[in-house]
């Protein structure tokens, strides 16, 4: 929503697909165009076809696993519905160059590492968890579908926001944090994100992958605690997964990896405005106590 409205206000005609009519009246209302279609289901309707080719195609899509279908194919199915619907309505012509591809995929892709490594563009992938098998996938398709000079893979961090800080009940609740308390947490604020996307959009890159943190790992020990001086809570407390009876089967944050984001910042240049956590949060938690929407 952050992008389409980035978009919206350049001028552009924007489209977006969703399973939900509900979701589809929202998007109206705020002047973007609504596709209501399952990429999973991929059936096509002549409704579908919009007024235009399409310059960008942003493809923003939970990695959570489907029913029935196996990690690999979860992206991938789902690529290549929407290529053929994209091919079906005239969005984009077969074989077209000039349509740029984004794919936001995860830096749950790495493969493990050694505690407090850092890793980058050039580092192993090996993922573990379903949702990172998946983003890998899709990678992988887009490196076979789409020529390299109109391909874009963005790997973010953990993403947080408005919404979005995850465990916060955990601290106000004196609920044990299943996590190793002195692993990293490699973060994005979403606006930072939408951001990084729309001047991805409107230039010429360098390069086909990108990872994209804000540099600044922090231990999630020093992270909940902040977050716990912001709320006036007990300090958080911490338990393993060994301590609870939980096998560990591989997670994003597998080895404790630290995320470097030097590409994204000597290539694009974008001044982030949440350079670090203690920023994100700040401008999130002030209120927290009065917010029961957070």
């Amino acid at each position: 929503m952050r992008v389409a409205r980035g978009w919206l206000n350049q001028g552009d005609s924007v489209y977006a697909t969703t399973r939900s009519e509900k979701r589809a009246s929202e998007l109206c209302e705020i002047g973007v165009k609504p596709i209501v279609w399952d990429w999973i289901d991929g059936g096509l309707s002549p409704s579908m076809a919009p007024d235009a080719k399409f310059d960008t195609i942003l493809i923003a899509v939970s990695h959570s696993a489907q029913a029935g279908l196996l990690p690999l194919e979860t992206h991938t199915l789902g690529l290549n519905h929407l290529l053929r619907l994209l091919e079906k309505t005239g969005a984009v012509d077969v074989g077209e160059t000039q349509t740029q591809w984004i794919y936001t995929s995860t830096t749950g892709v790495f493969a493990p590492t050694n505690a407090g490594e850092w890793v980058d563009e050039e580092s192993a992938v090996c993922p573990r968890r379903p949702g990172s098998i998946a983003a890998l996938a899709a990678e992988h398709w887009l490196a076979s579908n789409v020529t390299s000079d109109m391909r874009v893979v963005l790997r973010p961090a953990g993403i947080y926001g408005p919404g979005r800080v995850p465990r916060w009940q955990s601290l106000r609740d004196k609920i044990p944090l299943l996590a190793d308390p002195e692993s990293y947490l490699n973060l994005i604020h979403i606006d930072d994100l939408a951001t990084i996307v729309l001047a991805i959009s409107s230039s010429k890159m360098r390069s086909t992958l990108y990872c994209v943190s804000d540099g600044q790992p922090v231990r999630r020990m020093e992270y909940y605690e902040y977050i716990s001086r912001i709320g006036d809570w007990p300090p958080p407390v911490f338990e393993t997964l060994e301590c609870a009876g939980l096998v560990p089967i591989g997670s994003r944050g597998d080895g404790s990896k630290r995320v470097k984001n030097n590409r994204i910042q000597s290539e694009l240049g974008v001044r982030l405005v949440y350079p670090n956590y203690r920023e994100g949060l700040k401008s999130l938690l002030g209120d927290l106590r009065n917010k029961p929407w957070f």
